[in-house]
């Protein structure tokens, strides 16, 4: 029998594609709901694109998000095939949507599943039975969802030993700054001067992670520009970026936190606002980090404090130091 696997398309695509690359080789076609909102975002074309799928390629039903007896009469009005198999994901668009997805595809032979959200794992809703979602989805995938490119600088300017050996240095000197870190502007050439001015410790924060999590080239990059896909501009930047178990890891390295003629604190506060600014583009679950040197137990109590409450309310999962990073694995 032939076998439809129906998704329901919001802003945020990746559970409807885990889905998807999960059931491939168990369906025959694919169909997309979508609203006239998630049509004018191009959603469809961006989940056909990181499908590798020609646009328009896949059967679309336009609803409306939150009225019950339109969308169904839409679905109805679409003259779906009766004598198929329906896998219907219901992860996805408003609770209206999955409430009249499911009251249309029941009078069917379907099967209806849900993906709990950041959770690798998926639920056969009738049976009640969960499954492992096994496939992982790499940064280019997961970008192409959000409708963004991204460039990425992966070549290290010094060996691997030479950077390992820098940090090293920084923790036995208890992170006070060592002379070709604090001198850096007066290194002898270009590439040096940029290397010991912070690139060391982005190249540090890729290596250490690409190795402690046993990541593949595809799952990390450094020194990102992002662009949008009908834009071509560069809209963000980000010093190291990952995927871990299907969820986006983003990173902001930062060696110090002083000057600017501000304090510590204003600076740190600055960064954190800027690291929220840039993950509210990447969807749902995004994990933001500062990475730094800055010896953070020099603060203040309150301004410790402060900071906390701020990377609270912005999201921001931790501020890992040098005391950390020392650690024989860092904490995500």
């Amino acid at each position: 029998m032939k076998k439809i696997l129906v998704s329901i398309l919001s802003d945020h695509l990746v559970p409807n594609y885990l889905f998807i690359k999960e059931k491939r080789g168990q369906y025959n076609e694919l169909l997309f709901i979508e609203t006239t909102y998630i049509k004018e975002k191009k959603g469809a074309a961006h989940l056909e694109q990181a499908l590798r799928k020609e646009e328009d390629s896949v059967l679309k039903v336009l609803v409306e998000s939150d009225n019950y007896q339109k969308g169904l009469q839409s679905l109805e009005n679409a003259n779906l095939p009766k004598d198929v198999h329906y896998i219907v994901n219901l992860t996805g668009g408003t609770k209206i949507m999955s409430l009249m997805v499911y009251d249309f595809f029941r009078k069917f032979n379907s099967t209806f599943y849900y993906i709990p959200i950041g959770k690798n794992i998926y639920c056969n809703i009738e049976k009640g039975e969960m499954e492992p979602l096994r496939y992982r989805i790499s940064l280019k995938e997961y970008f192409t969802l959000y409708g963004l490119l991204f460039e990425c600088d992966n070549n290290l300017l010094k060996d691997t030993k030479k950077t390992l050996d820098l940090f090293k240095k920084q923790k036995n000197r208890n992170f006070y700054l060592s002379k070709e870190i604090t001198g850096s502007q007066q290194a002898s050439t270009a590439e040096d001067r940029r290397y010991y001015s912070g690139a060391w410790f982005e190249e540090y924060t890729y290596l250490r992670i690409k190795e402690e999590l046993a990541l593949q080239d595809e799952d990390i990059a450094m020194s990102l520009k992002i662009y949008r896909n009908d834009l071509g501009q560069n809209d963000n930047e980000i010093d190291v970026a990952f995927m871990f178990e299907n969820t986006l890891h983003i990173i902001e390295c930062k060696v110090s936190m002083n000057g600017y003629g501000k304090e510590p604190q204003h600076i740190i506060e600055n960064y954190l606002y800027k690291l929220a600014a840039v993950s509210k583009d990447f969807g749902l679950i995004v994990r933001p980090y500062i990475f730094t040197l800055h010896k953070m137990d020099m603060l203040s109590e309150h301004s410790r404090e402060n900071i906390k409450k701020r990377m609270r309310i912005l999201g921001i999962c931790n501020i890992v130091s040098g005391k950390e990073l020392s650690e024989q694995k860092i904490k995500f």
